[in-house]
């Protein structure tokens, strides 16, 4: 229900008010790309660029691929999207060092010209369950099966190696591609460093092995000199898809941990808001993501962990427990997909995490440690010790039923009522302090004490 909610969400961003991708021109070669995990987003954004790219007779779409694969639905549309083109499509694995994993392996087989750059490689799209595990013999074998007959398909139809195509499924098997196009016939048609490279070997009209290019049974136009339109993701779009990135969504659930944190130790709404938005904005992201609540729990773990340093006195145990859970979290967060599902490959980079680690503990120890030492000492902008709070009036800045917060001393601080619910805007009396927490009371009516505006 959650990720269907956070879907609807993404969709609804992705659409208000937001253009579709720039018309191509005629003849032109319409440039679009397929880059980071597969999701609805970009799976919508690939199906209007092929419709716009036909509408406006380009000569043919190029889509260029580096991606490690996605979500199975998603993958789904776009293959419907590329059999339906009215023109013809080419997949370029590129640039040096691209992948077509998983999803995107059958992507690129549905094209009616595969390709890919040097040092490039395809492959491992098998199905797996929710935590990267084997599924259970009688699933497996049905919705791996069903995979296998979709990428045979898809293989046989361009003429290229379904036997591999089936082994990527089966076995994960995954080639560069050197290997890729020494196999008979090959895994994909030809290697091509750069447009120009690709675009001339296209226009020879046939692959190695003499196989031709051709579109719904006509050979492809001349491309060679074509000129490139870019067709790119509206601004909703490219925020939502950059969303989906693991390391974005890594630092917003950071991010968010953080400003909750620093909404316990010193209440000021701000913190608190931009902490639920940031978790909010990274569950969202996540629906492309194969989460594992596992790994965000210990990164949660870690910065409680961080948290707890400043007012425990642990001797620094506590904070290499946090780094060491919220280090094992960031590498554990993206590892399972949902059963039936290709497998995908995302992942944290080690030295973000190994930095936002480091800021963590710094955040702690300087800020966070300064901030209650200073709330022990002082009465924050007023300067005056905490203890001269008692007995002083303050208003409830929201309900305090029985907790809530109370201005006094020129800040906000948390407070708790000994005598039933209080109501915003009410003048209190400070009777006690608990820690960090003023234990108030409603004021006397006529009471002349001095109040907290």
């Amino acid at each position: 229900m959650l990720r269907r909610a956070l879907l609807a969400v993404s969709l609804a961003v992705g659409a208000i008010g937001l253009a579709a991708p720039a018309a191509a021109d005629d003849h032109a070669v319409a440039r679009i790309e397929l880059t980071g995990v597969i999701d609805q987003v970009n799976a919508a954004y690939i199906e209007e660029a092929l419709r716009v790219a036909g509408e406006d007779g380009a000569r043919a779409v190029l889509i260029v691929i580096d991606s490690p694969g996605g979500e199975l639905s998603s993958m789904d549309r776009i293959i419907k999207a590329i059999l339906a083109s009215e023109v013809p499509v080419i997949a370029w694995v590129a640039p040096e060092g691209a992948r077509a994993g998983s999803a995107a392996t059958f992507i690129t087989l549905a094209a009616d010209v595969a390709a890919m750059a040097p040092n490039t490689n395809i492959g491992a799209a098998s199905v797996v369950g929710g935590g990267g595990e084997d599924l259970p013999e009688t699933l497996n074998e049905k919705v791996t099966n069903d995979a296998v007959a979709r990428i045979r398909s898809l293989a046989e139809e361009h003429g290229r190696n379904a036997d591999w195509a089936e082994s990527a499924v089966r076995d994960a098997a995954s080639v560069g591609v050197n290997e890729a196009l020494s196999m008979d016939p090959p895994v994909v048609d030809l290697l091509a460093a750069d447009l120009d490279e690709l675009f001339a070997a296209i226009d020879e009209g046939e692959r190695a092995d003499g196989r031709a290019y051709d579109f719904n049974g006509q050979p492809l136009p001349a491309l060679t000199d074509a000129e490139i339109t870019e067709l790119e993701m509206n601004p909703g779009q490219q925020f939502l898809h950059l969303l989906s990135d693991p390391n974005i969504a890594f630092l917003l659930f950071t991010i968010g941990f953080y400003g909750i944190i620093a909404e316990l130790f010193h209440p000021n709404f701000f913190s608190g808001i931009l902490g639920a938005i940031a978790i909010v904005t990274a569950l969202i992201g996540s629906n492309a993501l194969p989460l594992n609540v596992g790994g965000l729990l210990l990164v949660a773990i870690g910065i409680g962990l961080f948290a707890l340093e400043a007012v425990v006195a642990s001797y620094g145990l506590l904070t290499v427990g946090g780094i060491v859970a919220f280090v094992l979290g960031g590498f554990a967060l993206w590892t399972g997909v949902r059963p039936g599902e290709l497998q995908v490959d995302v992942s944290v980079s080690p030295w973000l995490i190994l930095i936002v680690a480091a800021v963590g503990v710094v955040y702690v120890w300087v800020l966070i440690r300064a901030l209650l030492q200073m709330r022990r000492s002082t009465g924050g902008l007023s300067n005056q010790p905490i203890g001269a709070l008692v007995g002083g009036m303050a208003t409830a800045q929201t309900l305090i039923g029985p907790t809530g917060i109370a201005y006094a001393g020129g800040e906000s601080w948390s407070a708790r009522s000994t005598t039933g619910d209080i109501g915003p805007g009410v003048t209190v009396h400070v009777v006690g302090v608990e820690g960090l927490e003023l234990i108030v009371e409603p004021a006397p009516a006529g009471d002349g004490g001095r109040t907290e505006e």
